[in-house]
């Protein structure tokens, strides 16, 4: 039985039911990299938030490089138990603080995070992490694929980093400038040592837009970005389109976006509920995979085909794939309408 998938330029939309099945489609001599590093999306780890060790196994089956898996502490900071004290000035606030307007207007005024480390909470960073990755299979899936973890905040927060001014060098080669230039100094040195490497942006599907552009995002190492988005939003696009800068100048980035296992969708009365997604319900076994080189191109098409379900996708999401046309190439607006016609309801709940 043939495998139904469309080409549109050099992005790929496939429907999937097994590793061996994307195997076959999956060839790109990026993909042949000694190394390759994959940056999973793992912001939040309710239920189809998060690419998931069922989903990343059927990746790592089809690969034949050493793997390096790559995340900053985002996820560990969201599950930090409610019960968790903060004493910010005079306040004892929970972690959920951090999300609404008085303590996410806190994190931009202070965006220096040596108050968390010296008391304690990195430690706690790091026991959520471990928790994380054993209690949701990636610890015994790592170790059957002799994949290496490296999570770039505790990199970085121990000073193990890339010679800055040599990253600087690298991305003004290729890019104009970032506009913050401590985004040199937060490279982890294991990774900068694998440059050259490909890098896989493993994005999951969701109904607020977040693809594979905006999942390189999670390499800031801070575990809540509220600086990095600025006052109303002001300086998240800049910020999305510098991390993607650096990235893309050390490696070969390639993106892949899922709906392959659990696939989130919005309802108003949904069984589940995200800080991100707000209720949705889960549809199984959608199998469909979206992958290729231009991450510009996938996460435009990726939008246009569910933009018939997206609801609340905000501006802050759309803007990054527009302004990184840019820097890293225009995607064809013909192939809009195309992947439309061809593709279907394939992305449809």
């Amino acid at each position: 039985m043939s495998i139904p998938y469309h080409k549109f330029g050099q992005i790929t939309i496939a429907k999937v039911s097994n590793s061996d099945e994307l195997k076959q489609l999956l060839i790109d001599p990026w993909l042949e990299s000694e190394t390759i590093i994959i940056k999973p999306n793992w912001v939040s780890a309710e239920p189809a938030a998060f690419i998931d060790s069922k989903t990343l196994r059927m990746i790592l089956e089809t690969l034949d490089s050493h793997i390096v898996v790559t995340e900053s502490h985002t996820h560990s900071f969201n599950l930090l138990e409610e019960g968790m004290s903060f004493t910010i000035g005079d306040k004892d606030i929970n972690w959920k603080w951090f999300t609404k307007d008085d303590g996410w207007n806190w994190l931009i005024e202070n965006p220096d995070w040596d108050w968390f480390k010296k008391s304690g909470y990195w430690d706690k960073l790091k026991k959520v992490d471990k928790v994380f990755l054993d209690e949701y299979g990636f610890t015994d899936l790592f170790k059957e694929f002799d994949v290496s973890y490296i999570n770039v905040t505790d990199e970085v927060w121990n000073g193990r980093i890339a010679e800055p001014t040599e990253v600087k060098r690298l991305v003004e080669s290729r890019f104009s400038p970032v506009q913050v230039d401590k985004l040199y100094g937060i490279v982890p040195k294991k990774l900068y040592d694998l440059c050259g490497s490909t890098f896989i942006s493993f994005a999951k599907l969701k109904h607020y837009a977040s693809f594979t552009i905006k999942n390189i995002f999670g390499m800031i190492p801070d575990p809540m970005r509220p600086w990095w988005h600025g006052l109303n939003n002001s300086r998240i696009a800049t910020s999305i389109i510098d991390i993607n800068k650096i990235y893309h100048s050390l490696f070969n980035v390639y993106g892949i976006c899922e709906a392959l296992n659990a696939t989130a969708f919005p309802h108003p009365e949904g069984k589940f509920e995200d800080l991100f997604m707000g209720k949705y319900n889960i549809i199984e076994e959608l199998g469909v995979v979206t992958f290729g080189r231009h991450l510009v191109s996938l996460d435009a098409i990726i939008l246009n085909l569910t933009d018939q379900w997206i609801k609340q996708v905000t501006e802050i999401n759309k803007v990054p794939i527009d302004m990184a046309q840019e820097e890293f190439g225009a995607y064809d607006r013909g192939l809009l309408k195309e992947s439309k016609l061809k593709v279907g309801n394939w992305l449809s709940p």
